[in-house]
């Protein structure tokens, strides 16, 4: 559910000098990241790719040492 941006906030963002911007939330002091969503979807799609390949090593590494239990 997207949350809007209240005119105050708006005026921060768009003060902002360093981006992507930090958000904190009062209650929890959770720090979260405020990036523009095209930037997300490209980091996203880099890291589902990353893990993509981290999976792939993970089975060649297992089906290495298999082979290697079935050598004489």
């Amino acid at each position: 559910m997207p949350i809007e941006l209240t005119e105050l906030q708006q005026q921060t963002l768009d003060a902002a000098k360093e981006l992507p911007l930090k958000v904190i939330d009062p209650r929890t002091s959770a720090s979260y990241v405020l990036v523009p969503a095209q930037d997300y979807a490209m980091i996203r799609e880099v890291l589902d790719d990353e893990q993509r390949q981290q999976s792939i090593s993970r089975m060649a590494l297992k089906n290495a040492a298999g082979r290697m239990d079935d050598l004489p």
